[in-house]
Order: C-alpha cells, then structure tokens, then sequence
C-alpha cells in the first residue's frame, strides 16, 4: 500500500502515533491537534521544537510513513549514512534512553544476499571480539523482519574524511596523534587476529574529547588459519580503498598481515597533512601506482614539515612489507616525538597485550617512574572538552612501551653499573641502622646507671 502524506495536523498526529516512535507517557503529553497549526508541515515543527519527533522523523511522517521507525526496543532517530552493505541510524532505546548506531544489512536477493549477510555476520563477530578505547564498540546483533542488524556504540563526533572535507589539512601534530591513536587500535586487533583492510580517514571517528575510534569491521579478516570464512568471501576480490589499499592486497595476496594496515595508515598519515591522497587519477591508475610507483614524500607537498615526519611516512608506504614498520606499535613509537604528551595514546596502548606484558606497564601502574603519569590516573575531560596533561617524561614513556616488544635485539645491561637499590629497601636499611643506634645508646645509659648506684650504695 502506498504511504499517503497527512493533509492536516490531525493526519499527522494518527501517523505519529501509529509509528511508534513515542512510548506510552510521552503519548498522554503529546499536544491535540487543536493546538496545533492546521498545516501539517508547521505542525511537524511544532512537534519538532517541543523534541516530541526528529527533523529526519519528521521528514518521514510528512512523506506518510509510519513504519520502520522501531527495531527491537531501539527508536530510530536519523540517518547517519548509507552505503554498499546498508545504512547506518542513529537510535535510543525505548527504556534506557542509550543512544546508539544501528547498521541495518541493505536488502537483496540470492547469492549475493547470502554473501553479504555472511560478510555482515563476520562483522560483528569481529567488533565483538574487540574491547578497545580507539575501536567502536558492537552491543548486540540480530534479525528484524529478516534482516540483521547491529548495534554499536554511538560516537558523537566527525570523521576525518569529514575533517578534511571542511578544512583540508590537519596540522601535523595534531594528524599524527590522531594516527598514533588509531595504531593502538590496530595493535589490540592485531594481537588478536584480525586484519582491518580498510584504515582511512572515512573509518576513523573522532569524538568531541578528541579520541579517534575505528569504524567498519566489515572488511576485517581473521589472520588464523582455521578461518577459510575470507578466503570464501573474498575470492577474486580486490578488497579495500584505491586511494589508501597496501600493494599486496591490491593485488589479492594470500600473505596479506597487519603491514597492509600500517601502509593503508601512513596514507591516512599523509592525506591528512597534506589534504590530497599520495597518488592521484582513477581507480586503476591508483591501483598501479601502488604497485609500481614511489609515492611521494611529505616534503615535498610542504617543504616546511619536519624531515623525521616525512620519513616515518615514507617507511609505512614502503612497497614491501618487510621494509614497514612490522607492527602497529612501532609506528607509536616513531610518532612519539610529536605525541608524547597525549594521554589518550597512551590510555590506548595501556590497553593492549603489548603493554600488559611489559614491564613498563606496571612501572607506570604503581610507581613513579621519574613521572607522575599513572595509568590508572587518567584526567577526566574538562569543561571545555580538552584532556589536561602535563608530563615532561610523557613522550619517553610512551616511546618505551611501544617498542618495548619489538626491539629486534636485546639491550644489555654494563657490568660497570649494577642496579642500585630500590628507594624503598634504602628506607629500611636506614630504620634499621637508627634502631641499633638507639639500642646500643639506651645500653650505655643503663650500665651507667648501675655503675653509679654500686659506687654511691653498694660498697
């Protein structure tokens, strides 16, 4: 039946209420359509002013719909994108008023349907299994009318293709904490398994405290050789983004790692401080000057940005990936020059194996350090939304957990200087030297005592 636009105010209440959108109380406080314009447009506005419905509600009942509005217990609310997999809305839920993004599988057919739910289902088995600060959270996934649908965190905030969009370039300090925020993203996905495929300024998020988030584990693939789930999906697929896709996996190699994500991560790098992608032209083109082509340095975009920068971005595009950094944590540590004071690397390293099994780890959770950051000391945002950290051994510290694991040799200690002891054995050495002290002098006190009254009484 097709939907049937309201002509007056009173249609456009009988739609509001046949949708769902409100629940029970909020229906008894809604206004009667005598109060109301007679226009259902300006009444929509009404509503809209009184927060009763959305702007993109809205939209939709003017249009005369009044169906979709609900899945589950969760209200949609807006239209936040929509792409080859499906859309994305923005949803609260009926009781707990969470506020949330539900991705909603797009409609199809045949193999094609059945390919896709397959690769929507790996999606959130990924996001589930990941439990990051700079990764987007998946809550729950199930069916509605047949379709699955997935729940995830809501991010208040912009993506950095958005970022770019507005003001085309990023200042390249603040673009590479960005970048090192989303490596300890990657570290903690790498660790445990899975391969992202798709690092670019649209799929990191940045929210209104300046944390960077990754979005879309639509592409992610397992690097574990019990899951054939990719090879079945992806077989004769080149997957990933021309402007930012690693040679290897442009070219569907079976070999592709964690490294595809660094390179896809230093074009992130480089776009976002030069406000252009490394290589220009159409899709093919791109993808062959990935292959053949050296790309260009940050230098040479801009002469005045450090030459230390250009050449960590000029490693993670390396055409080989023995050649790269190897890992997501050592472009954190190469980073840390122009990051050190952020907390919000570190909180997001802090979470990672890399970081739980080092030594340092535990030397900023429960002593000094020679600084007074403590991991479990973080600063709560402040009122005007910025972290406040001040910390002159911050970028150090940082730099040392990063790399900590992958030194690709051990340091050896000198033999011309033994460890000291620790300030705390000094401090009980010294209470117990005072109490000797103290018992030799109360000895000597009572000999004298006893010395005195033998020669005044005792003889």
């Amino acid at each position: 039946m097709a939907a049937i636009a309201p002509v007056s105010s009173s249609d456009l209440l009988d739609l509001l209420r046949r949708s769902g959108v409100l629940a029970a109380d909020r229906l008894q406080t809604l206004p009667s359509a005598d109060t109301l314009p007679p226009d259902p447009a300006k009444a929509a506005t009404v509503l809209v002013q009184k927060g009763f419905i959305t702007r993109f509600q809205a939209a939709q009942l003017l249009a005369g719909r009044h169906k979709g509005f609900r899945i589950g217990q969760y209200v949609i609310q807006d239209l936040l994108g929509r792409g080859g997999m499906g859309a994305v809305y923005l949803a609260e839920h009926l009781d707990l008023h969470r506020k949330v993004a539900i991705k909603v599988l797009a409609p199809g057919r045949g193999d094609d349907q059945k390919l896709a739910q397959e690769r929507f289902l790996r999606e959130a088995r990924s996001a589930a299994a990941l439990d990051h600060p700079n990764i987007v959270r998946i809550f729950d996934v199930a069916r509605h009318n047949d379709a699955p649908y997935l729940v995830m965190e809501f991010v208040e905030g912009e993506t950095l293709q958005q970022t770019i969009d507005r003001d085309g370039t990023v200042p390249f300090e603040m673009a590479a904490e960005y970048v090192a925020q989303a490596a300890a993203g990657l570290q903690h996905a790498h660790e445990k398994g899975f391969i992202h495929r798709d690092i670019k300024p649209g799929n990191l998020i940045r929210d209104r405290f300046g944390i960077v988030k990754i979005l879309d584990m639509g592409l992610a693939r397992s690097a574990s050789e019990r899951d054939k789930l990719t090879e079945k999906l992806d077989e004769g697929a080149v997957v990933g983004t021309a402007d930012f896709i690693a040679p290897e996996q442009a070219i569907n190699s079976p070999t592709v790692d964690g490294r595809a994500d660094i390179y896809s991560l230093g074009a992130t790098l480089f776009t976002l401080v030069a406000g252009k992608a490394p290589f220009d032209g159409n899709t093919t083109q791109k993808l062959m000057q990935h292959q053949l082509k050296t790309p260009p340095t940050l230098r040479e975009s801009n002469a005045t940005l450090p030459k230390e920068l250009s050449d960590v971005v000029a490693k993670m595009l390396e055409k080989n990936p023995t050649d790269r950094y190897q890992t997501a944590a050592e472009v954190i540590a190469a980073l840390a020059t122009w990051t050190g004071k952020s907390t919000r690397v570190l909180a997001g390293l802090s979470r990672t194996k890399l970081a739980q099994g080092s030594d340092l780890h535990v030397a900023l959770g429960d002593r000094n350090l020679g600084s007074s950051l403590r991991l479990r000391d973080f600063p709560s945002p402040s009122s005007s939304g910025e972290l406040v950290f001040d910390s002159s051994e911050a970028a150090k510290a940082t730099a040392a957990m990063s790399a900590s694991e992958t030194a690709r040799s051990p340091v050896p200690t000198p033999a011309s200087s033994p460890p000291s002891e620790p300030p705390h054995q000094q401090v009980i050495a010294q209470n117990r030297m005072m109490m000797f002290i103290a018992a030799g002098l109360g000895f000597a006190v009572l000999l004298a005592g006893i010395l005195i009254g033998w020669l005044a009484f005792g003889r």
